[in-house]
């Protein structure tokens, strides 16, 4: 077994040594001619000068790249690399739009070189400039508490290819407010080209990048909120027959707007129109003032109330200007509870639930299934409403 294996090792090492001259003969003695495909070798253009001297400039902007086939003795082949092959383009007569750039390539003397297409397509675009506007927008914690930003420059010039510069809508300067500053802060803001939808426009050449800005913020300040009574309302005294909540507010503006005033007047107040013992007035607040409330509640205290409502059960009613005795409630459908609701003027007085009577008035006769209202007598009030109103007759 032994003898077998090393007869075959004598014949594998014959057969690898054969192999190895035979080799060594192709390269040495007969060198045969190949083909092998370079991709993504970059281009040089020959003649960018003068496409720039055009105003033109190749956009999109990006790298171009050819696939070259090299062709030569096997041994020459071997020596190249993509670092050895050079690829050129011509531009003929370049003009603004869609260009053939005529291509063509050198590695070595000991072979030649051929592409898969010697041309390619390329877009010239005319570089244009132009002055916009800078449009500043204010984020952050405190951007609603910014009074102005004073920008160094209002303008720059934006220069580019002509497609890129027709995108760009907007040049926008940032600010972040996230801390307030009680004088006027000086930063450098950074700028950005955008399009319609906000997003940055790229290969576009600004001015400058940035732009000086100071920004002030509104100044704040407390102030009393004064009430505006109506002459019939006059002689109230705060803390004692009404008081404010909040009394006190917290007013934003500009220092020339803010600086003299003191206190911030209510709309007029007649008392005559409340409904309840509380309502709220809106503020008059001076033009270039903004508060975080436009209203204040007044609340009357209780010895100065307007309103006062009673509930009666339907036993409390009366029959008034009944001449028949046959008649009682009994012949009503009396509801369970009426409530009384009663208003009075300024100089009223009150009158209790036990001094205002409720009746059904009957003048007219009983007939059955006739609504008859809820009358009241003697009470010197603004107005009175009853709920429900009538009863009606079985």
């Amino acid at each position: 077994m032994i003898e077998r294996l090393n007869k075959n090792l004598k014949i594998k090492m014959i057969a690898l040594l054969s192999a190895i001259v035979l080799w060594m003969y192709v390269m040495a003695v007969v060198d045969p001619e190949d083909t092998k495909l370079y991709e993504d070798i970059p281009i040089t253009i020959t003649n960018l000068n003068e496409i720039n001297d055009l105003d033109l400039v190749v956009d999109p902007d990006e790298e171009l790249v050819a696939s070259v086939y090299v062709k030569g003795n096997l041994s020459d082949l071997q020596k190249i690399t993509a670092e050895n092959i050079n690829v050129y383009g011509t531009v003929n007569h370049p003009i603004e739009g869609q260009n053939q750039l005529y291509l063509r390539a050198s590695a070595s003397d000991k072979v030649t070189t051929d592409f898969k297409s010697d041309t390619i397509v390329i877009n010239l675009e005319k570089v244009i400039e132009e002055e916009r506007d800078i449009t500043v927008n204010i984020t952050g914690k405190y951007a609603d508490n910014i009074d102005t930003v004073k920008l160094q420059n209002e303008k720059v010039k934006i220069s580019g290819p002509r497609s890129r510069i027709e995108s760009v809508k907007y040049i926008q300067a940032s600010f972040t407010a996230d801390k307030e500053y009680s004088s006027a802060y000086t930063a450098d803001l950074t700028l950005e080209a955008l399009d319609s939808n906000k997003k940055k426009v790229s290969d576009v050449n600004l001015e400058f990048d940035t732009v000086s800005a100071q920004i002030s913020f509104l100044k704040q300040k407390e102030v009393k909120v004064n009430p505006v009574f109506s002459n019939s309302s006059s002689d109230l005294v705060e803390g004692q027959d009404f008081t404010l909540s909040p009394d006190v507010i917290t007013i934003k503006g500009k220092s020339a707007d803010i600086d003299n005033i003191d206190s911030i007047n209510t709309n007029t107040i007649d008392i005559n129109d409340f409904e309840s013992n509380s309502k709220e007035i809106k503020l008059q607040l001076p033009e270039g003032v903004t508060c975080d409330k436009d209203s204040v509640t007044i609340n009357m205290s209780s010895e100065s109330s307007l309103v006062d409502t009673f509930t009666y059960s339907g036993n409390e009613l009366s029959l008034l200007n009944n001449s028949d005795e046959n008649i009682s409630l009994d012949n009503f459908d009396i509801p369970n509870t009426i409530k009384v609701t009663l208003k009075y003027a300024q100089n009223s007085q009150k009158i209790s639930k036990d001094n205002l009577k409720l009746y059904i008035d009957l003048k007219e006769g009983f007939s059955s299934n006739k609504q008859y209202p809820i009358v009241y007598r003697d009470a010197e009030v603004k107005s009175i409403s009853i709920d429900p109103s009538y009863v009606t007759s079985k």
